[in-house]
């Protein structure tokens, strides 16, 4: 995984949002920078990547000291992290915090080259990654469209060049695209909405916590517990198609039974068939551990049964 790190001087604007876990699970959410935000999700990746043994590279949009075409420093432009790489994961993540409380905003969004440059490098070890079947999620974590190194106003031929930049790195590569907006700027978002919706590529974009779980709710989808972790998951890039589809329109009954059965972590496979499915649901939601909710900020059961019951078109349960 690569996760592209916009530190640009728009950053610093103090309209973000950090979720801090609390005691038992639960989570607050307290105002920030944008630049805040990307920290702390760049951080909660590091640690997630390493827990599970995904090598991840966190990449700065702004390193200081590089001029263009100028090669990678490790420690300077990036931090590399491994599970095996010789320190352990603790040392790991705060090498990486290191580097990001030290290049806090500054500069333009030069995305393009960026993204430029992280093709280059897997183009290297392309034949190397087609023989052993791997991919590449990229991550680009924005709150800004692109610009020239040389300037912070954002062009039309900017806006193409990345779109371009976009479609070659997706269709040449093996790599899936995940765009984390860092924003609520009406332009901003339309304009990476607009790339998702025309460019057809292999591609998320992505709100912050409470801003996907509206959007899920309003695809109707809503009943099921978004958790800070599934979030992640989602910015992170999956193969599971049904999970980039929670924000884009209702779920059909089979595709609901499948996130049930996803969600809940159960060995063993509901029934297919509906009204026993729902029953069975009823009784393992009755003694799992609750789960946070980012929608209602509240612990709840990781699926509301009577609301599964009603999307499957059994109508309203009388279980009180």
């Amino acid at each position: 995984r690569i996760y592209l790190l916009d530190n640009s001087g728009s950053t610093a604007t103090m309209d973000g949002s950090v979720a801090e876990q609390g005691q038992r699970g639960r989570y607050t959410f307290r105002n920030a920078s944008r630049w805040e935000e990307v920290v702390a999700l760049a951080l909660d990746h590091a640690r997630w990547n390493l827990a599970i043994g995904v090598p991840a590279e966190f990449m700065l949009l702004n390193s200081p000291c590089r001029e263009n075409g100028m090669p990678l420093v490790e420690g300077r432009d990036f931090v590399h992290v491994e599970r095996g790489s010789g320190m352990s994961d603790s040392q790991q993540v705060e090498r990486l915090a290191a580097l990001l409380n030290a290049n806090g905003p500054r500069g333009v969004t030069p995305i393009t080259l960026r993204v430029q440059e992280i093709h280059q490098r897997i183009q290297h070890d392309f034949s190397a990654m087609t023989r052993s079947g791997q991919f590449v999620f990229l991550c680009i974590c924005t709150d800004g469209m692109p610009t020239t190194p040389f300037s912070g106003q954002s062009t039309p031929t900017d806006q193409q060049e990345m779109c371009a930049a976009l479609r070659r790195i997706c269709t040449e590569l093996p790599v899936q695209l995940v765009i984390r907006l860092c924003t609520n700027d009406d332009a901003t978002v339309e304009f990476y909405n607009r790339i998702d919706e025309e460019m057809e590529l292999s591609m998320d974009i992505l709100d912050d916590m409470k801003g996907e779980a509206e959007e899920i709710r309003k695809a109707g989808n809503g009943w099921f517990a978004y958790t800070p972790l599934l979030h992640r998951i989602r910015e992170a890039g999956t193969m599971c198609k049904l999970i980039d589809l929670l924000d884009e329109r209702k779920l059909t009954e089979p595709e609901v039974v499948k996130l049930v059965q996803l969600l809940s972590n159960r060995e063993k496979p509901f029934s297919s068939n509906p009204a026993t499915f729902v029953e069975e649901l009823r009784t393992y939601t009755s003694s799992s551990a609750p789960v946070f909710n980012v929608a209602s900020q509240r612990m709840e059961p990781f699926v509301d049964f009577r609301a599964v019951r009603m999307v499957l078109g059994l109508g309203r349960c009388s279980v009180m």
